[in-house]
């Protein structure tokens, strides 16, 4: 497994590159009336209207700065998905530092210590040459938290 990996509330993420469409520099976003606070925003992308989640502030932490090298990664949310029509579902993720690759053994990703049923967005955990890499599920990013 290929990931991409970046920084978010200072620690190193990483999605599956597979289901990675485009990497691009912060662009301008509305934000819509009545948005949770993780959602940064929305653009136009190529006719389509693509909805910005900052993993910063989805992780509790502050939003990602606004520097050169802060990006935003779009995923399609569907990719793995097998019973859903190949439709594309792009999701942009605010990210700091993206455009390293590390190349993974699945097997190798141990599952979170403490699985959170707020959090189901989090995957498992690999032990790189970089560090200790999160998994980031796309496709669960905008998923209701379980109730505390």
């Amino acid at each position: 497994m290929l990931l991409l990996t970046f920084q978010a509330a200072g620690a190193l993420y990483g999605v599956d590159a597979a289901g990675v469409v485009s990497v691009i520099p912060r662009v301008a976003l509305r934000r819509p009336p009545h948005a949770p606070e993780f959602l940064a925003g929305v653009f136009e992308y190529r006719g389509e209207v693509l909805s910005v989640v900052d993993l910063g502030v989805l992780f509790g932490s502050s939003p990602a700065p606004d520097r050169l090298s802060t990006r935003i990664i779009l995923v399609d949310r569907a990719f793995r998905s097998a019973e859903t029509p190949p439709r594309r579902s792009l999701l942009g993720l605010i990210v700091e530092d993206a455009g390293d690759f590390v190349s993974i053994d699945p097997a190798a990703l141990t599952p979170t210590a403490v699985p959170s049923p707020r959090a189901p967005y989090l995957g498992g955990i690999a032990d790189t040459d970089r560090g200790m890499v999160q998994l980031i599920l796309p496709e669960k990013v905008l998923e209701d938290p379980a109730p505390e």
